[in-house]
């Protein structure tokens, strides 16, 4: 039997789980594979993009003192179809990922230009970009608040003036 698999069949993990057939992983930084090369827990050095609720976050496992489990650095990124920054955003990824094993490296490629792969096609059809929709969305919101705000400042300043 293949040692990856005789480990799979006698480990324990609470991420690991049976959907449609497959052994996938549920832990919020994985990149939904149910793989020891690619598992953010066994390995010390581990890199991903997510998405999460303040836009697309490059998050970063590095071995810490202080945490057996580690220790996740997380940097914002601006991942743009307009500008169409592909190759800017998987150096910058690059560049931080020192140390993380070379197959999750290229995981990381693979998934950034799956995303913009996706992305230019959306565009093409004239479909909207549902995280970088959202984003602008967000983003209006808080300008339509701001400027609310301001009205209100205004008025209490007339008001105290007169």
């Amino acid at each position: 039997m293949h040692a990856k698999k005789l480990l799979y069949a006698n480990t324990f993990c609470a991420y690991r789980d049976k959907y449609m057939g497959r052994i996938i992983c549920r832990h919020k930084y994985s990149y939904g594979v149910c793989d020891l090369d690619l598992c953010p827990i066994v390995n010390d050095y581990y890199a991903n993009v997510v998405f999460q609720e303040e836009g697309i976050v490059l998050v970063v496992k590095r071995p810490s003192g202080d945490s057996v489990a580690g220790m996740w650095e997380r940097y914002n990124i601006e991942i743009s179809p307009e500008l169409d920054n592909e190759d800017d955003i998987i150096k910058f990824c690059m560049e931080k990922t020192n140390g993380v094993p070379e197959i999750i490296r290229k995981k990381l490629q693979e998934k950034i230009h799956a995303l913009f792969e996706r992305w230019r096609f959306l565009k093409s059809r004239g479909k909207k970009i549902g995280a970088i929709e959202t984003e602008k969305k967000v983003a209006e919101e808080e300008i339509t608040i701001g400027e609310e705000l301001l009205e209100e400042i205004k008025e209490v300043e007339k008001e105290i003036e007169s």
